[in-house]
């Protein structure tokens, strides 16, 4: 006799009983969820850690004491801040055994009414002459160094190449628009220091935007360590060196960040674990129920010249054509929320975020379902093997 098709077939017995059916796709879709999305929520932020560490430039971040919350906040996650110190820490820390390129950068907080922005974005002023953050990005992607009344933003900035901007009464050429790196960088607006200073000063016109920012002022030294020596030796010895300011490496910024995620990541991973477990358990204790509520069609098709092999392969269909639709869903499901909420879940745990390539997408995915069919497979193989033993008038007698 001629083989029904397997899929058909398997379809057909899995919209018989679609209320089980779609318990099992769901119970499946919540575990491939929750380990496509805190997957993805991983890998993005360690994305952004490294695009954004690569872009900022330097080994160490030397601010004012009682300032490092703020300014890490600023760094990975774009709230603007404002603090300061004297320029002449500049000197004192190139002083420091084992720096080798120091520059200095400014923070002002722009106003919420600013031409480009719905809220508050950070200004940040950086020396051309001594600066390696952000030189080497205009020299890639525009003719030239900026000029006086030029910058250049971050991708978030609501302005384009070639528009002007408004900042505390003074207007600004946008110049170029930066590479996205999931950091503070992209709701940042950068200019020359001295363009900083000059707007600092023209600002004082106006009494209720008059910004309290002296020339001679800073808010961070960037540093770049010698090879020679390690990172950690050169902070250590600027903490002690030079009084009244906080030598932040790299490493520190990025493992804060970890820490501050692990616990997240924790939750989720145990989550995950248990749902997978009892995706197995219910796969399993299905198709074991399908095959005692079968056996005399299992019997038939046996009858009908159906070997043990069909049987057991005709199972395993069943089972993988849930758990991937399930794997899916989870996926669809999983993206999704993650995509809307992308915004409320980095501000609540203080991370980056930068989708990672396309590949990384393709792979995850493939992963996934890869992981989800297995589980079906897994689960479903002993009810398959016990229902493909079955001898075919056995089980009709027993099937009615």
């Amino acid at each position: 006799m001629k083989r029904i098709g397997l899929l058909n077939l398997a379809a057909q017995n899995l919209k018989r009983k679609p209320f089980r059916s779609i318990v099992t796709v769901a119970i499946v879709a919540i575990a491939a969820g929750t380990l496509f999305s805190a997957t993805l929520l991983i890998s993005s932020v360690q994305q952004s850690l490294k695009v954004g560490m690569k872009r900022l430039g330097a080994d160490i971040l030397v601010i004012p004491e009682g300032a490092e919350e703020s300014s890490e906040s600023a760094l990975i996650t774009g709230v603007p801040t404002s603090f300061y110190m004297d320029e002449s820490v500049l000197d004192e820390v190139r002083s420091v055994p084992g720096v080798d390129q120091a520059s200095p950068q400014l923070f002002i907080e722009s106003l919420i009414s600013a031409a480009c922005c719905t809220g508050h974005v950070q200004l940040v002023g950086y020396d051309p002459d001594t600066d390696f953050a952000v030189s080497p990005w205009l020299e890639e992607n525009t003719q030239g160094p900026l000029g006086d009344s030029d910058v250049v933003v971050g991708s978030l900035i609501l302005a384009n190449k070639g528009e002007t901007v408004k900042f505390y009464g003074q207007d600004f050429n946008v110049v170029g628009v930066m590479d996205a790196t999931g950091m503070g960088a992209d709701e940042s607006v950068f200019m020359q220091l001295d363009t900083a200073y000059r707007m600092a000063e023209e600002s004082q016109q106006d009494a209720l935007s008059a910004l309290d920012v002296q020339r001679g002022q800073i808010s961070s030294v960037l540093v770049r360590v010698n090879p020679e020596v390690t990172i950690d030796q050169v902070a250590q010895r600027i903490s002690t060196n030079v009084p009244g300011t906080v030598a932040v490496t790299a490493n520190e910024i990025s493992r804060s960040v970890t820490d501050r995620l692990s616990g997240f990541l924790r939750g989720f991973i145990v989550l995950d674990v248990i749902v997978w477990v009892m995706s197995l358990l219910t796969i399993a204790a299905i198709f074991s129920m399908i095959v005692n509520e079968r056996q005399r069609e299992i019997g038939l098709l046996r009858a009908m010249g159906s070997n043990r092999n069909y049987i057991f392969k005709l199972m395993l269909t069943e089972a993988v054509l849930l758990t991937a639709a399930g794997g899916l869903a989870g996926i669809l499901i999983g993206g999704a929320t993650l995509f809307i909420f992308k915004a409320v879940i980095t501000a609540s745990l203080g991370v980056p975020y930068l989708w990672p390539p396309l590949w990384y997408f393709a792979v995850l995915v493939l992963g996934t379902l890869l992981l989800s069919v297995l589980t079906g497979a897994l689960a479903s193989l002993y009810p398959a093997f016990s229902s493909s033993r079955l001898e075919p008038y056995a089980a009709i007698r027993q099937g009615e």
